[in-house]
Parts: structure tokens; sequence; C-alpha cells
């Protein structure tokens, strides 16, 4: 996504901005895919597989946490969806700003579900909607 943000590697606008000079465009879905990928990082850090406690007055040492896993898993479900959904949403943009988009279905599916406006704006319904739409692309 870094580099799609890049004029001197893609000769795009800086962040794939359509609005004028300084406008952020997609520089705050680098941020967001980020913080989802420290949040992989953190529940792929310490599985809770690999945990232990010391039970009933120290005679037995073994638990499952079972619950622990499954919520880590969750997270780290929603967390791999939103750094997805923003790698989707920088290449729809890139590909609508390209003088000739590729012809690629999952680009043309992507591209007639996502919201076309390249203005500056709150970009988290288009998160939601990209999250969305990932199953439909995998199953392409």
């Amino acid at each position: 996504m870094s580099a799609l943000s890049r004029p001197d590697l893609t000769g795009l606008p800086a962040f794939l901005a359509g609005g004028p000079p300084g406008s952020s465009g997609t520089m705050i879905l680098e941020y967001t895919a980020n913080s989802a990928l420290g949040e992989l990082r953190s529940t792929a850090v310490a599985p809770a597989s690999a945990g232990h406690a010391v039970l009933s007055h120290g005679l037995g040492e073994a638990a499952g946490f079972a619950g622990q896993a499954a919520r880590q898993a969750e997270r780290a479900g929603a967390a791999h969806a939103t750094a997805l959904a923003c790698e989707l949403l920088a290449a729809v943009r890139a590909s609508r700003l390209h003088p000739a988009p590729p012809a690629v279905p999952a680009f043309s599916l992507a591209a007639s579900v996502l919201p076309a406006g390249l203005e500056d704006r709150p970009l988290s319904g288009d998160i939601a909607t990209a999250t969305e739409l990932l199953p439909l692309l995998a199953a392409l």
C-alpha cells in the first residue's frame, strides 16, 4: 500500500488523492492497516495454547485456555480482514486513477461495489464495504 501511495513509483497522485495538493487520500488506510497488523502480531506472538496455569492447590497443572484461544482467533480474523480491506481500497483507487485500469474480474467487481469518490472523507464506511466484499472476491 505504501508503494501505491508514492508518485515516484506509480506516476499517480501522492496517497492516491483526488483533491487539491495536501489531500490525504489513502493515508489513513496505511495507519488503519498497520494498526490491524499490530493486532495480528499481538494475537500471534503468545498463542493461548502456550498458556500454563497451576490449579487445585498445586495438584493440577493444565488449563485449556480454549476461551482465550477462540477470542484471539476472532480478533486475528477481524484484523486480517481489515488489513485486506485497506489493501483492496487502495488497489481499486489506484486502478481508477490509472489511465488503463486492469481488466481483472476482481477489480471490476470491487470497483462496481466500492464508492467511487476520491475526495477526502472518512473511509470507515468504505472499509466496512470492502470487508463485506472479501468473501465474494475469494470465491472468484
